[in-house]
């Protein structure tokens, strides 16, 4: 509708990424592996850190996507926080664990300096901590959302699953004036908005280090 707006995300280049794949139609050349990148217009950023502010930040969003062997694309964008999809549980006759059916998502809407580019940095498993990382330092300045900088990076980090690379991000003061003037004026701009971002599923929706205890007698946790 007119209240839509899609965005490009500002995306990380995983091993199994097809824009690392020269035979792949999305493929990027020049990109590398832990590179961050716009996966619309294909801009490779590297590794960073480069600032950016927040002109809006949405509540924890879960999407449930079809599975690789079916095609792959989102069977369900607006899964309810409370639905058992969101769930890790545990088969009550072998006790074997399984992951949530759907991926929990934390999305910002940022500005990049010096462009001023608007872009959706979106956050999914491992990358939860750093989303809940965010949000404490914004609360933490007990100021408008709009009026803070942030520093974003990204580091390579490994678990029991492999190599991967995560973002980082740390604060950066303010912005001046003339750029607050922009940045208020975005914030309520994309007011009552829904934001379109486009999902994919990853290899890295789920990892080992991300899977909660879980209780032998078939409870489930919520993410």
């Amino acid at each position: 509708t007119k209240d839509d707006v899609q965005l490009p995300r500002l995306a990380l280049a995983q091993a199994l990424s097809p824009q690392l794949d020269p035979d792949h139609a999305n493929y990027i050349d020049g990109l590398k592996l832990g590179d961050m990148f716009n996966d619309l217009t294909g801009a490779v950023y590297g590794r960073g850190p480069f600032e950016f502010a927040i002109v809006r930040s949405d509540p924890p969003r879960y999407v449930e996507f079809n599975p690789r062997e079916e095609g792959g694309g989102v069977r369900d964008f607006n899964v309810p926080a409370n639905d058992t999809r969101t769930r890790f549980s545990t088969d009550p006759e072998t006790g074997e664990c399984h992951k949530p059916v759907a991926t929990q998502f934390y999305d910002f809407v940022v500005v990049l300096f010096p462009s001023r580019e608007v872009i959706a940095l979106s956050f999914k498993s491992t990358g939860l901590k750093v989303a809940r990382q965010l949000n404490s330092l914004i609360k933490l300045r007990n100021a408008p959302i709009w009026a803070g900088k942030y520093t974003v990076a990204s580091t390579m980090t490994q678990n029991a699953l492999g190599k991967f690379a995560v973002y980082q991000v740390k604060n950066a003061g303010w912005v001046d004036a003339v750029t607050g003037t922009f940045t208020h004026e975005l914030f309520n701009g994309l007011k009552g908005k829904t934001l379109v971002i486009e999902r994919e599923p990853g290899e890295d929706d789920v990892v080992a280090d991300d899977m909660p205890a879980i209780d032998p007698v078939g409870t489930t946790g919520e993410m």
